[in-house]
């Protein structure tokens, strides 16, 4: 039942919005004190297997959401690199043998396995912005491709490319491009001469109009867009330290790659956060994998899961809006 605040408790909120709209995460942080935030998602070995979890923005509420069988441990049976959308996530789990394309609640019920394909595995999803797709890498062998499946479980395949070929697609946010990472092995088909391995691709869902993504090579996935779909945040090397680094650049290659992680330390999976203030990753500065979340400029860069265990593969909750400021 709600009740109406009394003028005191009015001015202490009052007090308390404003004390918050000094920081530089003044709208996360106002979504946070009204519940109502889009939620991390990630994977973590706090504890003893490797398992999904929710957390908030600032890294409280830490909600365990997959629960592998009781004979499941760490490196036998995990699950990766989740992908939410809405009231859904996405994630690829071998607890059956291969890896195969699952789906479940954010709350962690209502399990459903997508694929089902004992020759292949199946990992890397993510859905689209309008939650209705999923492209995921399917891989026989050492071959990669990229495939589709809608949440009835109809699947296509994107990509036909040679050598490893394709890798760990992420739908841009209008959802007629997907990005991915393009992997040729030795005695692959040559590269035009102006193409360097591991470069970033484009290809839109139905597979045509492939285009290489100018000035990349050496990516290490996954890649991110930025809400506004004129930035990709990749991994690759950092020039000064051989770690890996995050580096942004714009689609439209109008400017040249730029770091934006510390390059004393690795850092991985990059991921935007729903307004493109916020890039959130992992970094191991403290010695084990933790998330960090930084400003997209690369300023401002701090812990928010403080956990001496392994803690990876952050996204944000696609198709959720943050209340006004």
């Amino acid at each position: 039942m709600k009740h109406k605040s009394s003028p005191p408790l009015i001015l202490s909120l009052l007090t308390l919005v404003v004390v918050v709209s000094s920081c530089s995460r003044q709208s996360y942080q106002t979504a946070i004190a009204q519940q109502k935030p889009p939620l991390i998602v990630f994977v973590s070995a706090r504890d003893g297997d490797y398992s999904i979890y929710s957390m908030k923005e600032d890294g409280s509420t830490v909600t365990r959401l997959s629960n592998p069988s009781g004979d499941c441990v760490l490196q036998q049976c995990f699950d990766t690199y989740p992908t939410a959308c809405k009231n859904s996530i996405a994630f690829s789990s071998n607890r059956t043998g291969r890896f195969q394309i699952y789906t479940m609640s954010i709350t962690g019920t209502s399990l459903v396995q997508l694929t089902d394909t004992p020759n292949a595995d199946s990992d890397a999803p993510d859905y689209s912005h309008d939650c209705s797709s999923i492209v995921y890498t399917q891989a026989i062998s050492y071959h990669r491709q990229l495939y589709i499946t809608g949440t009835t479980g109809t699947i296509t395949q994107v990509t036909n490319d040679d050598g490893s070929g394709a890798c760990c697609g992420k739908f841009s946010p209008d959802d007629k491009s997907i990005a991915y990472i393009h992997d040729p092995f030795p005695g692959a088909s040559p590269l035009p001469s102006s193409e360097a391995p591991m470069s970033i691709y484009t290809v839109a869902p139905d597979g045509s109009n492939r285009q290489w993504l100018c000035n990349t090579s050496d990516i290490v996935p996954p890649l991110t867009w930025s809400p506004d779909g004129k930035t990709i945040v990749f991994l690759t090397a950092s020039p000064a330290t051989g770690h890996l680094q995050v580096f942004s650049m714009p689609v439209d290659c109008s400017a040249p790659p730029r770091g934006l992680s510390n390059p004393d330390f690795d850092a991985f999976d990059p991921a935007f956060s729903p307004d493109g203030n916020y890039i959130a990753y992992v970094s191991t500065q403290y010695g084990n994998e933790r998330i960090f979340l930084m400003n997209a400029n690369g300023s401002n860069s701090f812990d928010i899961t403080n956990d001496v265990h392994l803690n990876d593969q952050p996204t944000w909750q696609k198709g959720i809006l943050l209340p006004a400021p």
